[in-house]
């Protein structure tokens, strides 16, 4: 029975048309039912196991391109505070489909799927994203756009199929150069070791370590038996390639005519320092004019502030319609 009166259907169907409500609330001033009605909540993969949304569009600036917003780190399709579902609907509005789902054991999607790294999974996964839209709506070219771990699976993923014609990244790999290194001793070490302050918060942390230490080794029982070591923290979870590695793989996709736009932001001063960095830490890349950069320091690493994400948004609406106008 269906109490309801909506159509059932199976979760394992390829296409899932959901009842959409008139919302009450507007975020303009006006409805946005007609929007709404418009975007698409779909099933699809090879195990019908991912979970999507299609954002279509009207006058679209090439009909047979559009965006996939890859999913960042465990976060769901719809991107840190909404910034997926902002993206999605500004190119709806300027010409640009667009489609946001959930890789395999995020959000909605199943954790379903073969073994193995993870950033080959996600691989796998656009590749299905891209065929669904080929298949149901005739796309032919797609640019990714990828925040974080995000940004290294929409790397990884075009060096395997040849339809992404774009890529668009936040806080990417990142490798030192001299200029990096001389800016975190000028920026980070040295106002340190000036500081009287610092100082003291670092010969009270010390000195209350080393109290509390001694404290619990009167605690503990003496033992004859043998030490063992506490395995390190792991120091990064991301997967860089090498430089080297990475080096090719750019050349790879600037030679079959990949467009690249990379966002820096000040949350990854920690591998990326200034707004030249990324064409001087890959030095033997011939980028032919088909990559840009952009950095924000003072921008946090997902955008939290409503006027940076509208920073972000502008940007890269912007250029996606250009990349989208060469295809």
């Amino acid at each position: 029975m269906n109490p309801t009166n909506t159509p059932t259907t199976s979760f394992a169907s390829s296409t899932i048309v959901p009842t959409l409500v008139p919302s009450k609330r507007n975020e303009t001033g006006r409805n946005h039912t007609d929007r709404a009605a418009a975007e698409q909540a779909v099933v699809f993969g090879s195990h019908h196991h991912l979970v999507g949304i299609f954002h279509p569009t009207s006058n679209p600036v090439d009909a047979e391109t559009a965006v996939i917003f890859v999913t960042p780190g465990m976060l769901h399709n719809a991107g840190p505070f909404r910034l997926h579902v902002d993206m999605a609907r500004r190119l709806g509005r300027r010409g640009v489909a667009s489609f946001r789902f959930d890789l395999s054991g995020i959000g909605e999607s199943l954790p379903v799927g073969a073994s193995g790294r993870s950033i080959d999974r996600a691989s796998d996964e656009i590749r299905e994203a891209i065929d669904w839209l080929e298949e149901q709506h005739g796309i032919q070219k797609v640019i990714l756009f990828g925040l974080c771990s995000g940004a290294d699976d929409s790397i990884h993923a075009a060096q395997k199929d040849s339809r992404v014609s774009g890529i668009i990244t936040m806080d990417a790999c990142g490798y030192p150069t001299r200029r990096f290194r001389w800016n975190r001793i000028r920026h980070h070490y040295a106002p340190r070791l000036a500081s009287s302050a610092a100082w003291k918060r670092l010969s009270r942390r010390v000195i209350g370590k080393t109290l509390a230490m001694n404290w619990l080794l009167r605690l503990l029982p003496d033992s004859s038996g043998p030490e063992y070591s506490t395995m390190p923290m792991g120091s990064d979870l991301r997967e860089y390639p090498s430089r080297e590695a990475a080096e090719v793989e750019f050349q790879q996709l600037v030679n079959r005519g990949c467009r690249l736009h990379m966002i820096y932001t000040g949350g990854a001063l920690e591998i990326y320092n200034y707004a030249e960095q990324f064409f001087e830490m890959l030095p033997g890349v011939q980028w032919n004019d088909l990559a840009t950069v952009d950095f924000y320091p003072e921008m946090d690493h997902v955008a939290i502030l409503c006027e940076d994400r509208n920073i972000v948004v502008d940007r890269v609406t912007e250029r996606v319609v250009d990349f989208a106008q060469q295809n």
